[in-house]
């Protein structure tokens, strides 16, 4: 294998693991966030992000991770 097909795959496996941590742990982080925010003096009132950002983001990986492994099998054809 070429060693920037390698680089590819691994990277492919690194993006759909980490897209499918961020979907499953949206609520966690987004709270976690909101309450480090919070937890600063003079800052009560600061918001943290939101749930919906790391579900996009979320995605966002574990499609480019699906586009490589595609694309991967596709020129294996």
């Amino acid at each position: 294998m070429q060693p920037g097909l390698i680089f590819a795959l691994v990277w492919a496996v690194l993006a759909l693991v980490a897209g499918a941590a961020l979907v499953m742990r949206r609520s966690w982080l987004a709270d976690t966030i909101a309450a480090e925010r919070r937890s600063r003096a003079g800052t009560a009132d600061a918001k943290g992000p939101s749930r919906t950002l790391f579900l996009i983001i979320g995605l966002l990986f574990v499609a480019m991770g699906l586009f490589i492994v595609g694309w991967w099998i596709a020129n294996t054809l």
